[in-house]
C-alpha cells in the first residue's frame, strides 16, 4: 500500500482524527476544572483517567456519528499510531514525576508530551494542520514549563481550547470541502 493511499484511509477511517482531538480537548478542558476546583494534583489525576478514555470514545464518536470504516489489516499506518502512543507512556512518566517533586510541571510536561505526539499525526493522515497544532501545544507547554510565559488561565484550559477549536475546525472544513479535503496536503 502506498503512503497516500494509507494515509487517506486513516484520515476516512478516523475522520481525520478530529474525534480524537475532540474528545482529548473535553478531557483537557475537564482537567483544568478539576485543577481550578481540586488542585493541580487532582486535575492530573482527572487528565490521566480521561486519557485512558480518548481513543475508545474518539472511535466510538467516529463509527456511530460519521458511520467512518475500518481500517485495513495491510495498513502500514496504523502501527505508527500505536507506535506513537508509546511517546505518551514516557511523558506521563515525566509528568508523574514532576507531579511528585514540582507540581507546577506536571501540565508543561503532558502539554508537550501530546504536542510532539500530534506532529506524528501530519504523516498518519496527510495533513500539515498537525504541525499547526503539534507545535503549538508543545511551544506553550515549553513556555510554561521554562517559566518564560506567565499564562492568564491554568495551561490545561488553553491546551483544551486550542484542541476543541482545531477539531471544529477540521470537521468544518472537512465537511465544506466535501470529497476534496482542504487540509490534505497536496504533496502528501
Amino acid at each position: 500500500m502506498q503512503i497516500a493511499a494509507a494515509q487517506e484511509e486513516m484520515a476516512r477511517a478516523y475522520v481525520r482524527g478530529a474525534p480524537g482531538v475532540l474528545v482529548s480537548g473535553l478531557v483537557w478542558l475537564v482537567a483544568s476544572w478539576i485543577w481550578g476546583r481540586y488542585g493541580v494534583v487532582n486535575g492530573f489525576y482527572g487528565l490521566f483517567v480521561g486519557g485512558i478514555l480518548i481513543f475508545p470514545a474518539a472511535l466510538l464518536v467516529s463509527r456511530v456519528f460519521f458511520r467512518a470504516p475500518k481500517v485495513s489489516p495491510g495498513n502500514p499506518l496504523e502501527r505508527l499510531a500505536l507506535e506513537s502512543t508509546f511517546m505518551l507512556f514516557g511523558g506521563l512518566l515525566l509528568a508523574y514525576c514532576f507531579l511528585r517533586v514540582a507540581p507546577e510541571l506536571a501540565f508543561p510536561a503532558m502539554a508537550v508530551t501530546i504536542g510532539v505526539r500530534y506532529l506524528v499525526f501530519r504523516t498518519l493522515y496527510g495533513h500539515s494542520i498537525y504541525w499547526i497544532l503539534g507545535g503549538s501545544i508543545a511551544a506553550i507547554g515549553g513556555l510554561v514549563a521554562l517559566a518564560v510565559v506567565t499564562l492568564p488561565l491554568n495551561l490545561a484550559l488553553m491546551v483544551g481550547a486550542i484542541e476543541v477549536g482545531c477539531a471544529v475546525a477540521m470537521l468544518l472544513l472537512g465537511k465544506r470541502a466535501g470529497s476534496r479535503n482542504l487540509l490534505r496536503d497536496e504533496a502528501a
